[in-house]
Protein backbone atom coordinates (compact mmCIF):
# COMPACT_ATOMS: atom_id res chain seq x y z
CA UNK A 1 0.00 0.00 0.00
CA UNK A 2 3.09 2.39 -0.17
CA UNK A 3 4.06 3.90 -2.81
CA UNK A 4 7.39 2.98 -3.40
CA UNK A 5 10.74 4.35 -3.66
CA UNK A 6 10.20 5.42 -7.26
CA UNK A 7 6.70 6.66 -6.45
CA UNK A 8 7.99 9.14 -4.02
CA UNK A 9 6.64 12.69 -4.49
CA UNK A 10 8.89 15.25 -5.87
CA UNK A 11 8.86 18.13 -4.29
CA UNK A 12 7.12 21.12 -5.70
CA UNK A 13 9.92 23.89 -5.05
CA UNK A 14 13.11 23.84 -3.73
CA UNK A 15 11.72 25.43 -0.56
CA UNK A 16 9.25 22.27 0.25
CA UNK A 17 10.13 19.20 2.67
CA UNK A 18 12.88 17.06 1.13
CA UNK A 19 12.48 13.54 -0.34
CA UNK A 20 14.26 12.05 2.77
CA UNK A 21 11.54 14.26 4.77
CA UNK A 22 8.75 12.72 2.75
CA UNK A 23 9.95 9.08 2.89
CA UNK A 24 9.75 9.71 6.87
CA UNK A 25 5.73 10.64 6.59
CA UNK A 26 5.32 7.48 4.49
CA UNK A 27 6.18 5.23 6.63
CA UNK A 28 4.90 7.38 10.10
CA UNK A 29 1.91 6.81 8.08
CA UNK A 30 2.36 3.22 7.26
CA UNK A 31 0.18 1.51 10.17
CA UNK A 32 -2.73 3.73 9.49
CA UNK A 33 -2.71 2.63 6.15
CA UNK A 34 -2.66 -0.96 6.63
CA UNK A 35 -5.20 -0.06 9.52
CA UNK A 36 -7.41 0.82 6.77
CA UNK A 37 -6.86 -3.13 5.46
CA UNK A 38 -7.56 -1.48 1.48
CA UNK A 39 -7.18 -4.13 -1.27
CA UNK A 40 -5.49 -3.05 -4.41
CA UNK A 41 -8.29 -5.33 -6.47
CA UNK A 42 -10.34 -4.55 -10.49
CA UNK A 43 -12.35 -2.61 -7.71
CA UNK A 44 -11.76 0.32 -6.13
CA UNK A 45 -11.47 0.83 -1.97
CA UNK A 46 -14.77 2.48 -0.95
CA UNK A 47 -13.10 5.24 0.47
CA UNK A 48 -11.73 6.23 -2.46
CA UNK A 49 -13.67 8.10 -5.54
CA UNK A 50 -12.98 7.71 -9.28
CA UNK A 51 -13.99 10.42 -11.16
CA UNK A 52 -13.44 9.72 -15.17
CA UNK A 53 -13.36 12.62 -17.24
CA UNK A 54 -14.89 10.85 -20.35
CA UNK A 55 -18.45 9.98 -18.40
CA UNK A 56 -18.87 13.83 -18.38
CA UNK A 57 -19.21 13.18 -22.30
CA UNK A 58 -22.67 14.49 -23.83
CA UNK A 59 -24.79 11.25 -25.26
CA UNK A 60 -24.14 10.84 -29.03
CA UNK A 61 -21.09 13.16 -28.63
CA UNK A 62 -18.21 11.47 -29.95
CA UNK A 63 -15.25 13.09 -27.58
CA UNK A 64 -12.57 10.78 -28.02
CA UNK A 65 -9.87 13.71 -26.70
CA UNK A 66 -11.62 14.41 -23.84
CA UNK A 67 -12.10 17.67 -24.48
CA UNK A 68 -13.26 20.22 -21.35
CA UNK A 69 -16.56 21.49 -23.34
CA UNK A 70 -19.42 22.62 -21.08
CA UNK A 71 -21.69 19.32 -20.44
CA UNK A 72 -18.04 17.89 -19.39
CA UNK A 73 -17.26 20.78 -16.61
CA UNK A 74 -20.68 20.40 -15.05
CA UNK A 75 -20.08 16.49 -14.16
CA UNK A 76 -16.97 17.44 -13.14
CA UNK A 77 -18.15 20.08 -10.76
CA UNK A 78 -21.38 17.88 -10.04
CA UNK A 79 -18.82 14.65 -8.94
CA UNK A 80 -16.32 16.71 -7.07
CA UNK A 81 -19.04 18.26 -5.29
CA UNK A 82 -20.42 15.21 -4.46
CA UNK A 83 -17.28 13.04 -3.24
CA UNK A 84 -16.35 16.21 -1.44
CA UNK A 85 -19.31 16.30 0.99
CA UNK A 86 -19.47 12.18 1.22
CA UNK A 87 -17.88 11.54 4.56
CA UNK A 88 -17.35 8.15 3.33
CA UNK A 89 -15.10 9.43 0.63
CA UNK A 90 -10.94 10.09 1.93
CA UNK A 91 -9.42 10.51 -1.21
CA UNK A 92 -10.64 11.59 -5.15
CA UNK A 93 -8.83 9.69 -8.63
CA UNK A 94 -9.28 12.07 -11.32
CA UNK A 95 -8.37 10.03 -14.62
CA UNK A 96 -9.47 10.28 -18.10
CA UNK A 97 -11.09 7.24 -18.85
CA UNK A 98 -12.35 4.23 -15.96
CA UNK A 99 -10.03 1.51 -17.58
CA UNK A 100 -7.14 4.24 -17.17
CA UNK A 101 -6.36 4.10 -21.67
CA UNK A 102 -6.44 6.17 -23.80
CA UNK A 103 -5.98 10.44 -23.02
CA UNK A 104 -6.22 11.95 -20.14
CA UNK A 105 -7.78 15.52 -21.62
CA UNK A 106 -6.53 17.40 -24.61
CA UNK A 107 -8.22 20.49 -22.97
CA UNK A 108 -10.72 23.10 -23.48
CA UNK A 109 -13.27 22.62 -26.14
CA UNK A 110 -11.82 25.35 -28.47
CA UNK A 111 -15.13 24.83 -30.65
CA UNK A 112 -16.43 27.23 -27.81
CA UNK A 113 -14.21 29.76 -28.56
CA UNK A 114 -15.87 32.60 -30.65
CA UNK A 115 -13.65 35.51 -30.20
CA UNK A 116 -16.58 37.97 -30.49
CA UNK A 117 -16.70 40.61 -28.03
CA UNK A 118 -19.26 39.19 -25.78
CA UNK A 119 -17.33 37.88 -22.50
CA UNK A 120 -19.57 34.65 -22.58
CA UNK A 121 -17.05 33.59 -25.73
CA UNK A 122 -13.87 32.78 -23.70
CA UNK A 123 -14.50 28.63 -24.29
CA UNK A 124 -15.62 28.17 -20.39
CA UNK A 125 -11.68 29.22 -19.28
CA UNK A 126 -11.75 32.36 -17.47
CA UNK A 127 -15.16 34.09 -17.40
CA UNK A 128 -18.41 32.24 -15.77
CA UNK A 129 -21.17 31.16 -18.18
CA UNK A 130 -24.51 32.98 -17.03
CA UNK A 131 -26.31 29.62 -16.51
CA UNK A 132 -24.20 28.78 -14.03
CA UNK A 133 -21.50 26.64 -16.35
CA UNK A 134 -18.10 26.45 -14.42
CA UNK A 135 -14.94 27.63 -15.86
CA UNK A 136 -11.94 25.72 -15.65
CA UNK A 137 -10.42 28.21 -13.55
CA UNK A 138 -14.08 26.99 -11.70
CA UNK A 139 -13.02 23.66 -11.61
CA UNK A 140 -9.03 24.54 -10.94
CA UNK A 141 -10.08 26.60 -7.75
CA UNK A 142 -12.37 23.41 -6.18
CA UNK A 143 -9.44 20.54 -6.75
CA UNK A 144 -6.49 22.57 -5.74
CA UNK A 145 -8.50 23.81 -2.67
CA UNK A 146 -10.11 20.31 -1.74
CA UNK A 147 -9.76 19.46 1.61
CA UNK A 148 -9.44 16.03 0.58
CA UNK A 149 -6.37 14.98 -1.49
CA UNK A 150 -6.96 14.81 -5.18
CA UNK A 151 -4.91 12.54 -7.63
CA UNK A 152 -4.49 13.09 -10.80
CA UNK A 153 -3.67 10.06 -13.00
CA UNK A 154 -2.43 11.06 -16.26
CA UNK A 155 -2.61 9.04 -19.55
CA UNK A 156 -1.66 10.13 -23.32
CA UNK A 157 -1.98 13.14 -23.95
CA UNK A 158 -2.09 15.88 -21.36
CA UNK A 159 -2.48 19.33 -23.19
CA UNK A 160 -3.84 22.45 -22.21
CA UNK A 161 -6.91 23.21 -19.94
CA UNK A 162 -6.35 19.15 -19.03
CA UNK A 163 -3.01 19.54 -17.97
CA UNK A 164 -3.85 23.03 -15.95
CA UNK A 165 -6.43 20.60 -14.66
CA UNK A 166 -3.80 18.28 -13.42
CA UNK A 167 -1.40 20.92 -11.93
CA UNK A 168 -4.40 21.78 -9.39
CA UNK A 169 -4.25 18.98 -8.13
CA UNK A 170 -2.71 17.71 -4.90
CA UNK A 171 -0.47 14.68 -6.54
CA UNK A 172 -0.02 13.76 -10.34
CA UNK A 173 0.84 10.43 -11.58
CA UNK A 174 1.18 9.11 -14.43
CA UNK A 175 2.11 6.19 -16.99
CA UNK A 176 4.70 6.30 -19.44
CA UNK A 177 1.97 7.16 -22.44
CA UNK A 178 1.96 10.44 -21.27
CA UNK A 179 2.66 13.31 -23.30
CA UNK A 180 1.67 16.77 -21.35
CA UNK A 181 2.21 20.18 -22.54
CA UNK A 182 0.31 23.82 -22.99
CA UNK A 183 0.26 24.70 -26.59
CA UNK A 184 -2.33 27.62 -26.59
CA UNK A 185 0.29 29.32 -27.96
CA UNK A 186 0.05 27.73 -31.35
CA UNK A 187 -3.46 29.46 -31.48
CA UNK A 188 -2.75 32.59 -30.17
CA UNK A 189 -3.94 32.33 -26.49
CA UNK A 190 -2.11 31.79 -23.55
CA UNK A 191 -2.94 29.09 -21.03
CA UNK A 192 -5.94 30.84 -19.08
CA UNK A 193 -6.40 28.51 -16.25
CA UNK A 194 -3.52 29.05 -14.32
CA UNK A 195 -0.75 27.10 -16.18
CA UNK A 196 1.19 30.35 -16.37
CA UNK A 197 0.88 30.45 -12.19
CA UNK A 198 1.25 26.92 -11.10
CA UNK A 199 3.60 25.37 -13.20
CA UNK A 200 6.32 28.03 -13.11
CA UNK A 201 6.03 27.40 -8.79
CA UNK A 202 5.66 23.86 -9.21
CA UNK A 203 8.86 23.15 -11.79
CA UNK A 204 10.66 26.49 -12.55
CA UNK A 205 10.67 29.31 -14.43
CA UNK A 206 13.22 27.68 -16.97
CA UNK A 207 10.77 24.47 -17.64
CA UNK A 208 7.63 26.81 -17.61
CA UNK A 209 9.30 28.78 -20.44
CA UNK A 210 10.31 25.69 -22.44
CA UNK A 211 6.97 24.19 -22.14
CA UNK A 212 4.32 26.95 -22.43
CA UNK A 213 6.36 29.79 -24.89
CA UNK A 214 7.09 26.82 -27.39
CA UNK A 215 3.21 25.28 -27.16
CA UNK A 216 4.84 21.53 -26.67
CA UNK A 217 2.83 18.80 -26.57
CA UNK A 218 5.13 16.57 -26.47
CA UNK A 219 6.48 16.35 -22.46
CA UNK A 220 7.32 12.75 -21.36
CA UNK A 221 7.05 10.90 -18.10
CA UNK A 222 10.37 10.85 -17.77
CA UNK A 223 10.78 14.46 -18.13
CA UNK A 224 7.84 15.01 -15.62
CA UNK A 225 9.45 13.63 -13.12
CA UNK A 226 12.87 14.70 -13.61
CA UNK A 227 11.21 18.38 -13.41
CA UNK A 228 8.88 17.52 -10.67
CA UNK A 229 5.29 18.15 -12.75
CA UNK A 230 5.05 14.59 -11.91
CA UNK A 231 5.35 12.48 -8.55
CA UNK A 232 5.40 8.88 -9.83
CA UNK A 233 5.44 7.05 -12.45
CA UNK A 234 3.80 3.43 -13.05
CA UNK A 235 6.02 0.72 -13.94
CA UNK A 236 5.70 -1.76 -16.50
CA UNK A 237 3.77 -4.37 -14.81
CA UNK A 238 1.07 -2.35 -13.22
CA UNK A 239 -1.51 0.31 -14.16
CA UNK A 240 -2.08 3.86 -14.00
CA UNK A 241 -5.24 3.14 -11.84
CA UNK A 242 -3.86 0.82 -9.28
CA UNK A 243 -0.69 3.47 -8.58
CA UNK A 244 -3.08 5.94 -8.59
CA UNK A 245 -5.25 4.18 -6.00
CA UNK A 246 -2.08 3.61 -3.99
CA UNK A 247 -1.16 7.03 -3.83
CA UNK A 248 -4.40 8.31 -2.69
CA UNK A 249 -4.50 5.65 0.20
CA UNK A 250 -1.52 6.86 1.55
CA UNK A 251 -2.50 10.19 0.93
CA UNK A 252 -5.79 10.33 2.70
CA UNK A 253 -4.04 9.94 5.96
CA UNK A 254 -2.11 13.26 5.43
CA UNK A 255 -2.63 15.98 8.17
CA UNK A 256 -4.02 19.25 6.70
CA UNK A 257 -0.98 20.82 7.16
CA UNK A 258 0.32 18.55 5.00
CA UNK A 259 -2.09 18.81 2.37
CA UNK A 260 -1.29 22.86 2.30
CA UNK A 261 1.75 22.06 1.10
CA UNK A 262 0.72 20.74 -1.99
CA UNK A 263 -0.88 23.65 -2.92
CA UNK A 264 0.60 25.67 -5.56
CA UNK A 265 -1.31 28.63 -5.36
CA UNK A 266 0.18 28.90 -1.47
CA UNK A 267 3.37 28.73 -3.00
CA UNK A 268 6.02 31.23 -4.40
CA UNK A 269 8.39 30.92 -7.78
CA UNK A 270 11.73 28.58 -6.71
CA UNK A 271 14.74 30.15 -7.69
CA UNK A 272 16.49 28.88 -10.70
CA UNK A 273 18.65 25.63 -10.77
CA UNK A 274 21.20 27.02 -12.59
CA UNK A 275 21.34 30.08 -10.46
CA UNK A 276 19.80 32.50 -13.25
CA UNK A 277 17.37 35.18 -12.44
CA UNK A 278 13.97 34.52 -13.08
CA UNK A 279 14.01 37.87 -14.70
CA UNK A 280 16.98 37.45 -16.72
CA UNK A 281 15.59 33.85 -17.82
CA UNK A 282 12.16 36.02 -19.59
CA UNK A 283 14.61 38.97 -21.09
CA UNK A 284 16.80 35.54 -22.71
CA UNK A 285 13.46 33.91 -24.02
CA UNK A 286 12.05 37.34 -25.29
CA UNK A 287 15.22 37.39 -27.65
CA UNK A 288 14.46 34.07 -29.63
CA UNK A 289 10.65 34.93 -30.17
CA UNK A 290 9.62 36.64 -33.47
CA UNK A 291 8.29 40.77 -33.06
CA UNK A 292 4.36 40.97 -31.63
CA UNK A 293 3.68 42.51 -35.28
CA UNK A 294 5.13 38.96 -36.95
CA UNK A 295 3.23 36.39 -35.21
CA UNK A 296 4.48 36.44 -31.85
CA UNK A 297 1.97 38.24 -30.11
CA UNK A 298 0.68 35.34 -28.30
CA UNK A 299 4.06 34.53 -27.81
CA UNK A 300 4.86 37.89 -25.82
CA UNK A 301 1.79 37.66 -23.90
CA UNK A 302 2.88 34.07 -22.36
CA UNK A 303 6.45 35.36 -21.35
CA UNK A 304 4.27 38.62 -19.60
CA UNK A 305 1.95 35.90 -17.96
CA UNK A 306 4.79 33.88 -16.36
CA UNK A 307 6.68 37.32 -15.70
CA UNK A 308 3.88 38.31 -13.15
CA UNK A 309 4.07 34.74 -11.62
CA UNK A 310 6.76 36.00 -9.56
CA UNK A 311 6.74 39.21 -10.24
CA UNK A 312 3.51 40.18 -8.40
CA UNK A 313 3.33 39.62 -4.68
CA UNK A 314 0.32 36.86 -4.24
CA UNK A 315 -1.21 33.75 -6.78
CA UNK A 316 -4.05 35.97 -6.94
CA UNK A 317 -2.74 38.54 -8.14
CA UNK A 318 -0.77 36.57 -10.87
CA UNK A 319 -3.86 34.85 -11.93
CA UNK A 320 -5.63 38.51 -12.20
CA UNK A 321 -3.01 39.27 -14.85
CA UNK A 322 -3.47 35.96 -16.48
CA UNK A 323 -6.90 36.76 -17.22
CA UNK A 324 -6.53 39.75 -18.42
CA UNK A 325 -3.84 38.85 -20.93
CA UNK A 326 -5.77 35.72 -21.86
CA UNK A 327 -9.11 37.94 -22.94
CA UNK A 328 -7.69 40.53 -24.26
CA UNK A 329 -5.37 38.30 -26.46
CA UNK A 330 -9.36 36.06 -27.20
CA UNK A 331 -11.24 39.71 -28.22
CA UNK A 332 -8.51 41.65 -29.26
CA UNK A 333 -6.31 40.13 -31.37
CA UNK A 334 -6.59 39.32 -35.13
CA UNK A 335 -3.49 37.47 -35.86
CA UNK A 336 -5.16 35.54 -32.80
CA UNK A 337 -7.89 35.22 -34.77
CA UNK A 338 -6.29 34.05 -37.52
CA UNK A 339 -4.35 31.10 -35.65
CA UNK A 340 -7.77 29.32 -35.06
CA UNK A 341 -9.17 29.84 -38.24
CA UNK A 342 -6.26 27.88 -39.36
CA UNK A 343 -6.51 25.31 -36.64
CA UNK A 344 -10.12 24.65 -37.43
CA UNK A 345 -9.15 25.13 -41.48
CA UNK A 346 -6.86 21.95 -41.37
CA UNK A 347 -8.54 19.62 -39.58
CA UNK A 348 -11.79 20.34 -41.64
CA UNK A 349 -9.46 19.92 -44.47
CA UNK A 350 -8.59 16.29 -43.41
CA UNK A 351 -11.70 15.23 -41.71
CA UNK A 352 -13.00 13.31 -44.44
CA UNK A 353 -15.98 15.17 -44.63
CA UNK A 354 -15.06 16.87 -47.28
CA UNK A 355 -15.15 12.95 -49.81
CA UNK A 356 -18.43 11.43 -47.44
CA UNK A 357 -20.88 12.44 -50.56
CA UNK A 358 -18.59 11.22 -53.06
CA UNK A 359 -18.94 8.00 -54.63
CA UNK A 360 -16.38 5.27 -53.85
CA UNK A 361 -14.68 2.35 -56.10
CA UNK A 362 -12.83 -0.38 -54.13
CA UNK A 363 -9.25 -0.90 -53.60
CA UNK A 364 -6.93 -3.43 -52.79
CA UNK A 365 -3.85 -1.53 -52.40
CA UNK A 366 -5.81 1.38 -50.28
CA UNK A 367 -6.16 -0.34 -47.20
CA UNK A 368 -2.81 -1.50 -47.50
CA UNK A 369 -1.71 2.30 -48.10
CA UNK A 370 -4.23 3.53 -45.50
CA UNK A 371 -1.71 1.78 -43.00
CA UNK A 372 1.52 2.69 -44.14
CA UNK A 373 2.55 0.22 -46.41
CA UNK A 374 3.35 -0.10 -49.80
CA UNK A 375 6.21 0.49 -52.59
CA UNK A 376 6.18 4.05 -53.44
CA UNK A 377 7.80 4.91 -56.80
CA UNK A 378 8.78 8.90 -57.52
CA UNK A 379 9.96 10.04 -60.95
CA UNK A 380 12.34 12.78 -61.07
CA UNK A 381 14.72 13.54 -58.76
CA UNK A 382 14.77 16.89 -58.91
CA UNK A 383 14.36 19.55 -55.65
CA UNK A 384 10.66 17.86 -55.43
CA UNK A 385 10.88 14.77 -55.99
CA UNK A 386 13.70 14.04 -53.56
CA UNK A 387 11.60 15.76 -50.77
CA UNK A 388 8.58 14.04 -51.89
CA UNK A 389 11.04 10.65 -51.41
CA UNK A 390 12.24 11.68 -47.84
CA UNK A 391 8.54 12.63 -47.11
CA UNK A 392 7.57 8.96 -47.41
CA UNK A 393 10.29 7.18 -46.39
CA UNK A 394 10.43 8.67 -42.87
CA UNK A 395 6.29 7.59 -42.27
CA UNK A 396 7.86 4.27 -42.85
CA UNK A 397 6.56 3.53 -46.51
CA UNK A 398 9.08 0.81 -48.50
CA UNK A 399 10.70 0.16 -50.70
CA UNK A 400 10.81 3.53 -52.24
CA UNK A 401 12.46 3.88 -56.17
CA UNK A 402 13.52 7.29 -57.13
CA UNK A 403 13.48 6.82 -61.34
CA UNK A 404 15.10 9.75 -62.94
CA UNK A 405 16.53 9.62 -66.64
CA UNK A 406 19.67 11.75 -66.06
CA UNK A 407 22.38 9.44 -64.20
CA UNK A 408 23.79 12.55 -62.00
CA UNK A 409 20.61 14.19 -61.01
CA UNK A 410 20.04 10.54 -59.61
CA UNK A 411 22.86 9.91 -57.75
CA UNK A 412 22.90 14.23 -56.63
CA UNK A 413 18.79 12.97 -55.03
CA UNK A 414 20.04 9.68 -53.57
CA UNK A 415 23.20 11.65 -51.84
CA UNK A 416 20.81 14.53 -50.95
CA UNK A 417 18.11 12.01 -49.33
CA UNK A 418 21.30 10.27 -47.40
CA UNK A 419 22.36 13.69 -46.03
CA UNK A 420 18.96 14.39 -44.79
CA UNK A 421 18.26 11.51 -42.92
CA UNK A 422 21.96 11.46 -41.37
CA UNK A 423 21.54 15.22 -40.04
CA UNK A 424 17.88 14.11 -38.80
CA UNK A 425 19.71 11.72 -36.52
CA UNK A 426 21.90 13.98 -35.30
CA UNK A 427 19.90 16.88 -34.61
CA UNK A 428 18.01 14.03 -32.34
CA UNK A 429 14.95 13.62 -34.78
CA UNK A 430 15.26 10.30 -35.64
CA UNK A 431 17.07 7.26 -33.77
CA UNK A 432 20.30 5.69 -35.25
CA UNK A 433 18.40 2.49 -35.89
CA UNK A 434 15.38 3.77 -37.69
CA UNK A 435 17.52 5.72 -40.08
CA UNK A 436 19.48 2.36 -40.85
CA UNK A 437 16.15 1.41 -41.84
CA UNK A 438 14.80 4.12 -44.08
CA UNK A 439 18.37 3.93 -46.14
CA UNK A 440 17.72 0.19 -46.82
CA UNK A 441 14.26 1.03 -48.36
CA UNK A 442 15.59 3.57 -50.99
CA UNK A 443 15.73 2.66 -54.36
CA UNK A 444 16.84 4.33 -57.64
CA UNK A 445 17.06 3.31 -60.89
CA UNK A 446 17.46 5.18 -64.67
CA UNK A 447 14.46 2.37 -66.29
CA UNK A 448 11.05 3.90 -65.69
CA UNK A 449 10.42 -0.17 -66.05
CA UNK A 450 11.66 -0.49 -61.96
CA UNK A 451 8.23 0.42 -60.82
CA UNK A 452 6.30 -2.22 -62.14
CA UNK A 453 5.41 -3.44 -58.86
CA UNK A 454 4.22 0.00 -57.60
CA UNK A 455 1.36 0.74 -55.31
CA UNK A 456 1.71 4.17 -55.49
CA UNK A 457 3.63 6.49 -57.59
CA UNK A 458 4.38 10.52 -57.79
CA UNK A 459 5.25 12.17 -60.97
CA UNK A 460 7.38 14.73 -60.27
CA UNK A 461 9.17 16.34 -63.26
CA UNK A 462 9.37 19.64 -64.47
CA UNK A 463 5.86 21.45 -65.84
CA UNK A 464 5.84 20.57 -69.17
CA UNK A 465 2.17 18.73 -70.13
CA UNK A 466 4.07 16.64 -73.29
CA UNK A 467 6.58 14.97 -71.07
CA UNK A 468 3.55 14.13 -68.34
CA UNK A 469 1.70 12.59 -71.01
CA UNK A 470 4.35 10.57 -72.17
CA UNK A 471 5.29 9.63 -68.43
CA UNK A 472 1.94 8.38 -67.43
CA UNK A 473 1.77 6.60 -71.01
CA UNK A 474 4.36 4.35 -69.94
CA UNK A 475 3.19 4.06 -66.42
CA UNK A 476 -0.19 2.72 -67.99
CA UNK A 477 1.85 0.08 -69.51
CA UNK A 478 3.83 -1.04 -66.99
CA UNK A 479 2.23 -1.25 -63.50
CA UNK A 480 1.27 -4.36 -62.69
CA UNK A 481 -1.35 -3.55 -60.20
CA UNK A 482 -4.63 -2.62 -62.06
CA UNK A 483 -5.36 -0.34 -59.05
CA UNK A 484 -2.20 1.52 -58.13
CA UNK A 485 -2.66 5.14 -57.76
CA UNK A 486 -0.82 6.62 -60.60
CA UNK A 487 -0.57 10.77 -59.09
CA UNK A 488 1.25 13.84 -60.59
CA UNK A 489 2.28 16.48 -58.45
CA UNK A 490 1.83 19.01 -61.45
CA UNK A 491 1.59 22.45 -59.58
CA UNK A 492 -0.76 23.92 -62.51
CA UNK A 493 -1.57 21.74 -65.85
CA UNK A 494 -4.35 19.77 -66.12
CA UNK A 495 -5.17 16.79 -64.15
CA UNK A 496 -7.86 15.56 -67.12
CA UNK A 497 -5.41 16.04 -70.20
CA UNK A 498 -2.77 13.57 -67.95
CA UNK A 499 -5.43 11.06 -67.03
CA UNK A 500 -6.29 10.96 -70.49
CA UNK A 501 -2.84 8.53 -71.18
CA UNK A 502 -4.16 6.32 -69.37
CA UNK A 503 -6.58 3.08 -70.20
CA UNK A 504 -10.05 4.45 -68.94
CA UNK A 505 -10.35 1.59 -66.40
CA UNK A 506 -7.18 3.25 -64.74
CA UNK A 507 -8.50 7.02 -64.74
CA UNK A 508 -10.29 6.24 -61.66
CA UNK A 509 -7.03 5.74 -59.87
CA UNK A 510 -5.45 9.07 -60.91
CA UNK A 511 -5.36 12.29 -59.46
CA UNK A 512 -2.78 15.07 -58.42
CA UNK A 513 -1.11 14.96 -55.28
CA UNK A 514 0.84 18.67 -55.51
CA UNK A 515 3.41 18.97 -52.82
CA UNK A 516 4.42 22.57 -52.16
CA UNK A 517 8.36 23.01 -52.12
CA UNK A 518 10.38 22.14 -50.18
CA UNK A 519 8.51 19.14 -49.86
CA UNK A 520 9.61 17.16 -47.10
CA UNK A 521 8.89 20.23 -44.61
CA UNK A 522 5.90 22.21 -46.22
CA UNK A 523 2.68 20.65 -44.49
CA UNK A 524 0.16 21.48 -47.50
CA UNK A 525 -0.71 19.00 -50.10
CA UNK A 526 -3.17 19.59 -52.64
CA UNK A 527 -5.05 16.74 -53.58
CA UNK A 528 -6.23 17.18 -57.56
CA UNK A 529 -9.79 15.81 -58.36
CA UNK A 530 -9.71 14.72 -61.90
CA UNK A 531 -13.44 14.15 -63.80
CA UNK A 532 -12.89 10.64 -63.07
CA UNK A 533 -10.96 10.42 -59.83
CA UNK A 534 -12.73 8.24 -57.60
CA UNK A 535 -13.59 9.21 -54.17
CA UNK A 536 -11.96 5.77 -52.70
CA UNK A 537 -8.90 6.89 -54.41
CA UNK A 538 -9.25 10.60 -52.66
CA UNK A 539 -9.73 8.84 -49.46
CA UNK A 540 -6.53 6.84 -50.13
CA UNK A 541 -4.24 9.79 -50.89
CA UNK A 542 -5.81 11.86 -47.76
CA UNK A 543 -4.91 9.02 -45.79
CA UNK A 544 -1.89 8.53 -46.95
CA UNK A 545 -1.19 12.45 -46.64
CA UNK A 546 -1.65 12.34 -42.95
CA UNK A 547 0.33 9.35 -43.00
CA UNK A 548 3.47 11.42 -44.03
CA UNK A 549 2.40 13.91 -41.51
CA UNK A 550 0.97 16.30 -43.87
CA UNK A 551 -2.03 18.60 -44.52
CA UNK A 552 -4.59 17.35 -47.78
CA UNK A 553 -7.05 19.80 -48.93
CA UNK A 554 -9.12 18.33 -52.01
CA UNK A 555 -9.31 20.86 -54.83
CA UNK A 556 -10.67 21.02 -58.09
CA UNK A 557 -9.08 20.44 -61.15
CA UNK A 558 -8.59 24.12 -62.63
CA UNK A 559 -5.34 26.58 -63.58
CA UNK A 560 -3.04 26.83 -60.46
CA UNK A 561 -5.54 25.02 -58.19
CA UNK A 562 -6.14 27.03 -55.36
CA UNK A 563 -2.78 27.35 -53.66
CA UNK A 564 -1.03 29.08 -56.56
CA UNK A 565 -4.12 30.74 -57.81
CA UNK A 566 -4.08 32.74 -54.35
CA UNK A 567 -0.48 33.95 -55.41
CA UNK A 568 -1.30 34.69 -59.07
CA UNK A 569 -4.68 35.38 -59.55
Amino acid sequence: FIPSIRYLPHTATKNCTSNQTVENEVEDSKQKIVSQSLTMSNKSPPNIAIIAISNGTQSGQPNPVNALSAHVRQYLQKSLATSLSDPKVTAIVLIGRPDGKGVFSAGADIKEFSGSDDESSTGGVTTSDPDGIPTLNDLAHLIEKSPKPIIAALTGATLGGGMELALAAQYRVADESLKYGLPEVKIGLIPGAGGTQRLPRLCGVRHALDVIVRGRINGTASEGLKFGFLDGVASEDEGILEVALRWASWASTLSPEKLDSRRLCLKTVPNDEEGMDNSDLCDFALQSVPPKDMGGESVHATIEAIRASFELSSFQKGMEAEKNIFNDLLYHSLAGRAYRHIFFAERSSSSGRQLSKMKSAPSVVGSQLKKGKGAIGVIGAGTMGRGIAISFLRAGFGPVTLVDVNPKGLDAGIKYIQTTIHGEVKKGRIPGSKAKGILNHVKSSSDISYLADCDLVVEAVFENLKVKKEIFTKLNNLVVKKDALLLSNTSSLDVDVIASSLSPERRQYCAGMHFFSPAHIMKLVEVVRGQATSGATLEIICAVTKRIKKVPVVVGNCDGFVGNRMMHP
